[in-house]
């Protein structure tokens, strides 16, 4: 069974259609919770960014004026929201700053295994080959999605997985280095 096209789903969500902005919700949310995650280095607080990201964008969804475009739209209100998150947590790190509290506002991930080691180092690449980084191969979308999403095209969409996987190469041997 074929799934239905962010179009038809977006189209539906505006005639008022629930499910089918649900639809596009689990197809989207384990990305947008990624972006998020990036950005704010807290799993709960990515959590809670990505549904104000989801609900952002529904009551903005008649301003969508390509509705192929769902998915890049959609990672371009988290990015925006996200950096909002930021801003807000410079200015309250700032009112705390005569507290003299211990802050640690970019938590290490919760994560075990393999992808708890690559997350860190995931967070040095630059936005573009972390987006198609999390597209492809931990979000398990087809080439031509997420390079959709990521907004390149498919050759620069594989240029910046080439690169993104040297650096964690590199990233990688220089971490074994260290350890041997």
């Amino acid at each position: 069974m074929q799934k239905p096209a962010d179009t038809e789903l977006v189209r539906a969500a505006r005639a008022g259609d629930r499910a089918a902005y649900g639809r596009l919700y689990d197809r989207y949310a384990p990305l947008v919770r990624a972006v998020c995650y990036d950005w704010v280095r807290s799993l709960a607080d990515a959590q809670d960014l990505a549904q104000d990201v989801f609900l952002r964008a529904y009551e903005r969804l008649d301003q969508l004026h390509k509705p192929d475009s769902f998915g890049p739209w959609l990672i371009s209100i988290a990015r925006h929201r996200c950096q909002e998150w930021q801003r807000q947590a410079t200015r309250d790190r700032r009112r705390r700053e005569g507290l003299h509290e211990p802050e640690d506002v970019y938590p290490a991930p919760q994560n075990d295994g393999e992808l708890a080691r690559l997350g860190p180092l995931m967070a040095g690449l630059p936005e573009t080959e972390r987006l198609a980084l999390h597209a492809f191969y931990l979000q398990d979308q087809s080439v031509e999605e997420a390079r959709r999403i990521v907004g390149l095209s498919r050759a620069g969409f594989y240029r910046a997985l080439e690169r993104a996987k040297k650096r964690l190469r590199r990233q990688l041997s220089r971490e074994q280095e260290s350890i041997q």
